[in-house]
């Protein structure tokens, strides 16, 4: 194998943890769910927990199917886990330290778990973050566009209110959004039905158009929740609508003005009407900009990690 193919797979995950033979770690860190994979050589690992100190705050089984990773690792195992967090904390000691274990049935065998990519210190730091967040026990998930407007949901188990989540994009404050609209069978998840959120977005500010858009657990986004394709706003027609009648309303000012003054109202009119087209190319200019540094910050980061030892 190259060097540069196994340095990829390093970056993808598949990589030991320090001083163990232990691959995998968490790839989700969400305030109703850990989930991601492990796997050690004939360690014959069963059971991830969470940790609090010594105070266990949810388990799962180490039995999901992932097939991309039994691809690359050359194995036959089911080496998914996705733990469910509780809806609320029991009264615990939220400075002591944070973590994820993985262990064998007879708990001979244990090892940390740790993010994807990611320290030791930081994973902690991260899970300790999740623990002391508002949003802690939230579950849900962005849809994406339907109909011109966002849906989706999100809500904890038992909960007595609706839950709120946070719309967000790059550069512009967060927007409350409140998830109680009814969603069928979300009971079967262990969730009320009254979780959803429908967000038209031609209520969205005038600088929100063609911004790209997600929503987050908590209003500082530092926990996303799940969404499968990117969102823009589309142009806002609330505004192509308001130019609409602004434009007849010129129309009816030029017909009806004297004759001296149409030239004016004329000038007006197409001052406007470049005002317009100079706004909405900035406006793309400046979603372009922000998809190339974020695409050039991947790439960055991508090369740094697969050529760094080189220089």
């Amino acid at each position: 194998m190259s060097k540069q193919s196994r340095r990829l797979k390093r970056y993808l995950g598949f990589r030991r943890s320090a001083g163990t033979s232990l691959q995998g770690g968490i790839e989700h860190l969400l305030p109703g769910q850990i989930s991601g994979w492990v796997f050690e050589a004939g360690a014959s690992l069963n059971e991830v927990r969470l940790l609090v100190g010594a105070h266990l705050i949810a388990r799962a089984e180490i039995n999901l199917s992932r097939h991309d990773v039994c691809t690359q690792l050359g194995i036959e195992a089911n080496p998914g886990f996705s733990i469910a967090l509780p809806a609320e904390l029991p009264p615990l000691d939220l400075n002591q330290p944070a973590r994820v274990i993985a262990l064998n049935a007879d708990g001979s065998r244990h090892a940390e778990v740790q993010l994807l990519g990611k320290s030791g210190t930081q994973t902690a730091l991260e899970l300790k973050q999740l623990l002391n967040s508002d949003a802690f026990g939230l579950e849900g998930h962005c849809d994406g566009l339907v109909n011109g407007r966002l849906q989706g949901w999100a809500a904890r188990r038992q909960q007595s209110e609706p839950a709120q989540i946070w719309l967000q994009s790059q550069g512009l404050s967060a927007i409350p959004i409140c998830c109680e609209h009814r969603r069928d069978g979300m009971s079967a998840l262990g969730v009320p039905d009254r979780c959803g959120f429908s967000l038209d977005l031609k209520d969205l500010p005038g600088n929100w158009t063609q911004k790209s858009i997600w929503c987050s657990f908590d209003k500082a986004g530092m926990f996303r929740l799940p969404q499968e394709n990117e969102v823009v706003v589309p142009a806002d027609s609330k505004r192509l609508n308001t130019a609409i009648a602004t434009t007849a309303d010129y129309s009816d000012k030029i017909e009806g003005s004297a004759t001296e003054l149409q030239s004016h109202w004329q000038a007006l009119e197409e001052f406007r009407v470049f005002l317009d087209g100079l706004e909405q190319e900035l406006n793309r200019r400046e979603v372009i900009r922000q998809r190339q540094s974020i695409k050039t910050k991947a790439v960055k980061g991508l090369l740094g990690r697969l050529f760094g030892a080189q220089h």
